[in-house]
């Protein structure tokens, strides 16, 4: 598997629900390098705990920003099949 065709959307959400990668840090117990890289898109391994802890922290921060999204895992992380990479 190309590692290129996954794509972290981190940033994005953070931007959508006016948040920072440490406040997500904060809020989900997690540490503050995991989200670094997690937004960055140098994430090699995540466990399914922590993913599960950020995506809660994300949807508590975004419904007390005013959002009414709920954000799953498709949210953070996009699969980009390989006849699209080579295409593009």
């Amino acid at each position: 598997m190309s590692t290129n065709q996954i794509k972290f959307n981190l940033n994005e959400v953070l931007a959508e629900i006016s948040t920072t990668r440490n406040k997500v840090a904060v809020e989900s117990k997690t540490r503050p390098a995991t989200i670094l890289d997690l937004a960055s898109g140098d994430t090699r391994t995540i466990k399914l705990e922590t993913m599960v802890e950020i995506l809660n922290a994300i949807n508590r921060i975004a419904k007390e920003n005013g959002s009414t999204r709920q954000f799953g895992i498709e949210a953070l992380i996009e699969y980009i099949p390989q006849d699209n990479e080579e295409s593009g």
